[in-house]
């Protein structure tokens, strides 16, 4: 079911804020993808916009590659990878975005690889799914836009439909013998699909199984907060 889904061609462009390498069909485009800020004009900016020191021809005016606001070279000094918006080499960025950029890059760099990759989890719960196993492997499509489900007859999740992420502690399902967290943890997703459903999935038995189940539950997190904030 996988390769039903299209990785989008890319293509190499030249913003004038540097290189960037963007999907050829802007509806194939990852969500998790965000378009270059419009830059505010020079002439509408006297001071900085966060230590409001005057600019002057010694104290220059920079532009946030992330937000496009005005600030001096203080405040705008960092340059980082900006994978939200394609850009090949890391690009300047002011002090308020750069925290920002960096949990983004977080994700980038860890969790999406981990949500592509899948895990094993057991389904605790769900009014939609009737199987005769409780066990389905999960992962996120290529395309970065659907969860794909293995082990249960259940179509492919738009997580733009999710409406709700939470990981949860399972108290009662602690073993006094066993000190990892993995393994009191699920995740509660509810989605809208033209109708609204609620689907609660638990990590395997088996502990390598445990591990990643509940470090994809945790990437999944992230990629809905970066959604949705």
């Amino acid at each position: 079911m996988a390769s039903s889904f299209q990785t989008p061609r890319k293509t190499l462009i030249h913003s004038k804020s540097g290189l960037r390498i963007v999907a050829t069909n802007e509806e194939l485009k990852s969500p998790f993808i965000i378009p270059e800020p419009e830059w505010i004009s020079d002439t509408d900016v006297t001071n900085c916009s966060i230590c409001k020191v005057k600019f002057s021809f010694i104290t220059r005016k920079h532009h946030c590659r992330r937000c496009g606001d005005i600030f001096c070279n203080t405040c705008c000094h960092q340059k980082l990878k900006l994978q939200r918006m394609c850009f090949i080499d890391p690009v300047r960025v002011c002090n308020i975005c750069a925290p920002i950029t960096a949990s983004e890059n977080e994700f980038f760099d860890h969790h999406l690889k981990i949500l592509t990759n899948g895990a094993t989890l057991v389904l605790e719960s769900s009014k939609i799914i009737k199987t005769t196993s409780d066990v389905l492997q999960i992962k996120l499509a290529s395309d970065h836009k659907h969860l794909i489900f293995e082990g249960v007859s259940l179509a492919p999740l738009d997580i733009r439909s999710i409406t709700y992420v939470e990981v949860v502690k399972d108290i009662g399902t602690v073993d006094k013998f066993e000190e990892s967290i993995e393994d009191l943890w699920s995740v509660v997703i509810e989605f809208d699909m033209g109708m609204k459903t609620k689907l609660k999935l638990a990590c395997a038995a088996e502990l390598a199984n445990r591990k990643s189940g509940y470090s994809w539950m945790f990437a999944l997190n992230q990629a809905f907060k970066l959604l949705n904030h």
